[in-house]
């Protein structure tokens, strides 16, 4: 490439790359003279975005890491613009690689994933969130290690990708939930994009796939992702419970930051695996071989796996878990045999089965007979006799069972007094005396209802709760918020929106709390009577950023190019979330500024100061 040396430095060479900010050349540092890698900002840039292209250079500049890319140099040209100089990598990245070795052994992800984990533990340290993580900004050197790129690029493209409509246009699959929906970040939603990039190297896509950015966005924010295990038979469980766990909804149920899940991924490559730094240097050395080495092991441990599943008559899992074996060596002749010996397997395993379920049935018949009379408590002596006694039904909740322990599991709060739907009452034989031989009962539980005539049964009806004997059918909450929030029923917490979008209440009066920490509470006492369905939508008050401006005195202050006043100021200034340019013009000085991210209900102090 011909033309004049970029800054009189670094004579670029040939393109190796094209993004919606800037293009990447191979280019020669003529005072070092050694290749290096340039990023050329696209012209068109105003200077807000050079300046934030010039403080995420210095920034990033400052992580020294193995596993980070490490940046060279910043500087503007006079033709071009600004541009960044980092090391070159030789190498691909990680999408190439991907390609290379597909299909991916859950191994070799896990390795790694344990090295993208510590680039992000490096950058969260220092309080660098990268907010794009996705596998083109992962570079795999030849011969090793990792690199972790894009930091710069990642925090100024993220302004672009909101449009003004709030919809999002750029690496959407990757997004947290909380990003999303409010376009809040924290290390957490770094780490559940390595979940992304973890679960489409093993399965060739990402968790939440759909047509369109809409539909994308909706699941991403409403469903839980597929455990990679049902995607990916043969996953070991160590990898797929991780996996699940980075990609939370609730930033607070993932790994809080990188550091915590290098050590997560640490200790599951040394459980699958081996030791990992032993395993990434095996990786490197020889991906292709090493990744075949545990493809063969992935495919013996589904061919046995799928003869066990056969044997003990399960022919829908063995399926699966064989169709995965013939995806890792097609027209296997183990596989093969093992499938042509599946009907007979099965047609054996079904007459065992047939047998033991007659047998089952014929010992709960016995068991049901000889138990049905002791289901009715004898009455107590003095009441056996018929006259002045009256029978009637009283509807109790019956518990339900865990299935694997068969132990009763209590009731939820709002039922545990009564029969929920679905639970048989148990009819049991209540004695009530009627000839006022011992004088008046106290009520209890199985004091008859008043008659609906009756002061007391006028009363009952008056407050719209049920008469003695019947079922209490539950209300129904149907709660939709914007953001998201933490539902509070009565003080406890019944989940967040937009997982939780019905809550059964029992019939009376609730208080009703939303909160989410960025955004004003919003309450309500509502009053529901039994079987009624209500509706809540509820907008939250976003609530405004504070930021403490400090600038040289007499300096006049600037947020957004709208004048704050001028240092020093009386308080600090409220801002909307997100992020904003800060700005203090100083007579015979160059305008200072400064561009800052604010979260919601947050304080952060700005300094603007001259340089010495």
């Amino acid at each position: 490439m011909t033309g004049e040396p970029l800054a009189g430095r670094y004579q670029l060479e040939q393109e190796l790359g094209r993004g919606g900010m800037a293009t990447v050349f191979l280019a020669t540092d003529l005072r070092l003279s050694r290749q290096v890698a340039v990023k050329v900002m696209h012209p068109g840039g105003d200077g807000r975005r050079a300046e934030r292209f010039r403080q995420e250079a210095a920034l990033v500049a400052s992580l020294k890491h193995p596993n980070v890319l490490e940046i060279h140099d910043f500087g503007e040209d006079a033709a071009r613009g600004p541009f960044l100089v980092c090391e070159w990598v030789q190498g691909e990245d990680l999408r190439e690689l991907t390609r290379r070795l597909s299909p991916v052994p859950p191994e070799v992800a896990a390795v790694l994933g344990w090295e993208l984990a510590r680039a992000l533990g490096a950058a969260h340290a220092r309080g660098v969130v990268h907010r794009d993580v996705k596998p083109e900004n992962v570079l795999v050197a030849r011969g090793g290690p990792l690199k972790l790129a894009d930091f710069g690029i990642a925090a100024l493209a993220d302004q672009e990708r909101l449009t003004s409509t709030g919809g999002i246009t750029g690496s959407l699959a990757y997004m947290a939930p909380e990003r999303i929906d409010t376009g809040a970040f924290s290390p957490a939603s770094d780490v559940y994009a390595v979940g992304v990039v973890l679960f489409e190297l093993c399965a060739g896509t990402t968790p939440h796939g759909g047509k369109g950015a809409a539909y994308l966005a909706a699941s991403v924010m409403t469903k839980d992702a597929p455990p990679l295990a049902s995607v990916v038979p043969g996953t070991p469980e160590p990898l797929n419970v991780l996996v699940a766990r980075c990609l939370a909804l609730d930033s607070r149920d993932r790994p809080a930051n990188g550091e915590e899940l290098a050590r997560m991924l640490e200790d599951v490559v040394g459980r699958i695996a081996g030791p990992p730094a032993e395993e990434a240097r095996a990786f490197f050395q020889a991906p292709e071989a090493y990744a075949a080495r545990w493809r063969e092991a992935r495919f013996q441990r589904l061919l046995s796996e799928g003869g066990s599943l056969l044997a003990h008559g399960d022919g829908a899992r063995a399926a699966r878990v064989l169709n995965e074996a013939l995806a890792l060596r097609p027209d296997s002749p183990e596989v093969m045999s093992l499938l042509r010996e599946r009907p007979k397997a099965r047609r054996s395993t079904a007459i065992g089965v047939g047998a033991a379920l007659a047998g089952i049935v014929a010992v709960v018949g016995v068991v049901g007979w000889g138990a049905y009379p002791w289901r009715t408590p004898p009455r107590p002596p003095e009441e056996t006799s018929t006259q002045g006694v009256e029978e009637r039904v009283i509807a109790e909740p019956v518990p339900a069972r865990d299935p694997e322990t068969d132990t009763p599991k209590a009731l939820p709060r709002e039922t545990a007094s009564s029969a929920p739907a679905g639970v048989a009452p148990v009819r049991r034989a209540v004695p009530t005396r009627t000839d006022g031989a011992r004088g008046a009962r106290a009520p209890t539980e199985s004091t008859p209802p008043a008659p609906s005539g009756s002061p007391e049964g006028a009363a009952a009806s008056a407050t719209g709760a049920p008469l003695a004997g019947e079922p209490v059918k539950p209300a129904t909450l149907r709660v939709t918020t914007r953001p998201w929030a933490e539902v509070f029923v009565d003080d406890q917490s019944r989940g967040y929106t937009p997982r939780v979008r019905e809550v059964n209440l029992s019939p009376g009066t609730h208080r009703l709390r939303f909160v989410n920490p960025q955004c004003d509470t919003w309450e309500e006492v509502i009053q529901v009577a039994a079987g009624e369905l209500v509706s809540r939508e509820v907008k939250l008050q976003v609530r405004k950023a504070e930021m403490v401006i400090v600038a040289p005195a007499g300096a006049r202050v600037f947020v957004d190019g709208v004048e704050a006043g001028v240092a020093p100021l009386p308080g600090p200034v409220n801002v909307e979330h997100g992020s904003h340019v800060i700005s203090a013009r100083v007579p015979g000085v160059a305008p200072l500024q400064r561009e800052v991210d604010v979260v919601a209900g947050k304080r952060i102090e700005v300094v603007l100061e001259v340089a010495p």
